[in-house]
């Protein structure tokens, strides 16, 4: 069986889902930039959308995509890890 050497994300639709829940967070207030990081309003700010109104992933620079990846690290919890299931037998 093809096992996904991706990490948790693994389409463009799962990285685009992921910036939008990042967008959602720092709107509502969920999620807080502290002082040292406030560069990243700036960079955040210049993304945008393709004509087919999909991200344009060439706008999101690196620690964009780091942060809409740990942004979503609490989801994670509900998940079983191998371990997890192995243990169980």
């Amino acid at each position: 069986m093809y096992k996904s050497k991706k990490g948790n994300r693994d389409s463009r639709s799962d990285f685009e889902r992921e910036l939008n829940i990042l967008g959602e967070n720092i709107m509502n207030g969920r999620i807080t930039i502290s002082n040292h990081l406030r560069h990243l309003g700036k960079e955040i700010t210049k993304a945008r959308h393709a004509p087919n109104k999909r991200i344009n992933l060439l706008t999101i620079n690196e620690m964009i995509r780091t942060f809409a990846m740990s942004a979503n690290f609490h989801d994670l919890r509900d998940f079983e890890t191998e371990s997890d299931n192995e243990n169980e037998r």
